[in-house]
């Protein structure tokens, strides 16, 4: 019967043999393309792979301990708690806030953001408006080039989108201008003593009309505006007197 002296040589050859082994198929790997590598992986397998290359020495992964049940002696009394688990340093509502100073905030609806001022935001922003209008050129030229019909009508509902947001644009200038006129003439009524004049919305709607038609009229773009508005106001007529 073997000593144990005898059986701990034993195992020490074994795993100087094994060290050895895998010591000559990692140089042997290492004379491999990557390709190669993956096609011995497939073929041995993964297992037989990591045997080969790591050894026999499996690395035991530490199970979950299973969690104690906390008994209670009766039903109608509290159930206890492990002393083990550490007491978080602050409160409920202390932590609750300190978990409200790390999520994300939205700065357009933020107050630590500022007041948005409309009139500050447009102006910053109005190189914006000639972007597109170079957009709309781009698009124009592509739309010539394509073929596909569904592709074509993307590209003009695109062009479309853009020209209203120009024209959206302008308009709300146009507005600004008036307004800014509005007050002028407000504030030097004041200074000369006389009763200032405040505009209705009905004058401010007429001005704002004048002032868009005389702009479509140095674009040349005024009779296909009247053509339109008279082709619009037409369907109303029609759909008016078809439910009369």
């Amino acid at each position: 019967m073997p000593s144990s002296s005898e059986s701990s040589a034993a195992s020490d050859h074994d795993a100087t043999t094994d060290d050895e082994v895998q010591s000559a198929v990692r140089e042997d790997l290492k004379t491999m393309s990557f390709e190669e590598i993956l096609q011995l992986k497939e073929q041995l397998g993964a297992k037989v792979y990591k045997e080969a290359v790591l050894g026999n020495k499996s690395v035991k992964r530490k199970q979950p301990k299973p969690k104690a049940e906390l008994k209670r002696l009766n039903k109608n009394r509290p159930r206890e708690v492990s002393a083990k688990r550490q007491v978080p340093f602050l409160g409920a509502e202390l932590r609750a806030e300190r978990k409200k100073e790390t999520e994300i905030r939205d700065p357009r609806f933020d107050e630590r953001s500022g007041t948005y001022d409309t009139d500050t935001f447009k102006q910053n922003y109005k190189f914006v408006t000639t972007i597109r209008d170079k957009e709309v050129e781009q698009l124009k030229k592509r739309l010539d080039a394509v073929k596909d019909d569904e592709e074509k009508l993307k590209i003009k509902h695109t062009i479309q989108r853009l020209i209203n947001k120009n024209v959206e644009d302008k308009r709300w200038h146009i507005k600004q201008n008036i307004l800014k006129e509005e007050r002028k003439e407000i504030q030097k009524a004041h200074d000369e003593g006389r009763q200032p004049h405040y505009v209705t919305k009905q004058e401010r709607r007429a001005k704002e009309l004048v002032a868009q038609f005389e702009q479509l009229k140095d674009t040349g773009k005024l009779n296909k505006h009247l053509e339109k508005r008279r082709k619009k106001n037409a369907a109303k007529d029609r759909k008016r007197i078809s439910i009369e």
